[in-house]
């Protein structure tokens, strides 16, 4: 069972033992959109990564704090506001906004190395790929990058 769910039972055990259906209907209740099923799967402790919405909803229902949430789902524990974007990008059009939350994502989560030390980004996987084809190819020298 992971850190993360140890520390829902244990809050949950404090309220009652509320189900799986209560804790969503509780974080409905509160604005949140929280399935029954996935609060179950976090209280088994069969679950992957949390979103923050999921994070807040849990942390609201079973007042946890949510930074407490975050360092026990190896998050970074600090509690920031939104982000808000300069008001300049009211000049964005629907495409570019996207690719900027796009980059907001691709920040976010990073995928590792086979060390498991140095983050890699999609750009980085999608220019090893051009290199190995090179090489495949028969050119001497990779792409630049």
């Amino acid at each position: 069972m992971s850190t993360l769910s140890e520390l829902l039972r244990q809050a949950n055990a404090e309220h009652d033992n509320l189900s799986a259906r209560s804790i969503a209907r509780a974080a409905q209740e509160h604005g949140y959109s929280l399935n029954h099923d996935t609060a179950a799967r976090y209280l088994r402790g069969d679950h992957g990564r949390p979103d923050e919405a999921t994070l807040l909803a849990l942390s609201t229902v079973l007042h946890i704090p949510l930074g407490t949430l975050r360092t026990a789902a190896a998050l970074p524990a600090e509690e920031t506001q939104p982000y808000h974007p300069p008001t300049e990008a009211s000049r964005l059009n629907r495409r570019q906004r996207r690719a900027v939350d796009e980059i907001i994502r691709a920040m976010l989560e990073p995928t590792q190395t086979a060390d498991t030390t140095t983050p890699v980004t999609r750009l980085d996987t999608h220019r090893s790929k051009k290199t190995t084809k090179a090489a495949r190819r028969g050119t001497l020298e990779p792409p630049q990058r």
